[in-house]
């Protein structure tokens, strides 16, 4: 872990032996265990040992923070990640994000319809790896991964619907208009649940432009 003076910086903090993060799941104990995991200070990790099988899925959501009298680097927050650790490594899906001027959040996991973790969780023995980087504010926001982001979520889920329903538009109605069939929000809407359960926060991850 590192040093919280250190996280003042702007350099890349020093590892140290003070803990920074904590997380609970609920009604189980408060861990601060995270790990450095390269030489920046920027990256940490730590495993979710003790939980395991159907106990995963059952968890629905995280409590994620900074500890007492720790100060991240201006303009910087901490991004928490999820990865599925077994006979094969998943690569990271985000959680959430937390920053000094909110120091705390609950965050859902989407692990009860996560159809990767739901297939490994069946069939071989897993754990689940958290992992915490500090990036600047502006990924973060990008990302739309800071709690009560609700406008900036419901923009991103309008655009996904925009751009499916764009891409039947055959641009005979004219400038300013859109034929579609009259399906097409159920349409829409299957298609995201189906992705939802795949990585409940896919549309996030998409630039406006991409259908």
């Amino acid at each position: 872990a590192v040093d919280p003076s250190m996280l003042m910086n702007q350099t890349p903090p020093t590892p140290a032996t003070s803990q920074v993060f904590g997380v609970v799941v609920p009604g189980g104990a408060v861990r601060t265990d995270f790990q450095p995991t390269d030489q920046t200070g920027t990256k940490f990790a730590l495993a979710l040992s003790g939980i395991s099988g159907s106990s995963i899925t059952a968890v629905s959501d995280l409590v994620f923070f900074l500890l007492p009298g720790v100060q991240l680097p201006e303009g910087h927050g901490a991004v928490l990640y999820w990865q599925i650790v077994g006979s094969t490594n998943t690569e990271f899906n985000l959680v959430g994000a937390i920053a000094n001027h909110q120091p705390s959040g609950v965050f859902r996991t989407g692990w009860s319809t996560n159809e990767s973790l739901g297939t490994a969780v069946s069939s071989q023995s897993v754990t689940i790896n958290l992992g915490v980087s500090i990036e600047p504010m502006s990924n973060i926001q990008n990302m739309g991964a800071m709690q009560n982001q609700t406008i900036h979520v419901a923009k991103k889920i309008a655009m996904d619907l925009f751009n499916y329903m764009r891409s039947f538009d055959t641009g005979t109605a004219g400038a300013g208009n859109m034929v579609v069939p009259n399906n097409v929000f159920d349409r829409w809407m299957k298609r995201f649940e189906g992705k939802a359960r795949v990585d409940p926060n896919f549309f996030m991850k998409k630039s406006d432009d991409e259908i």
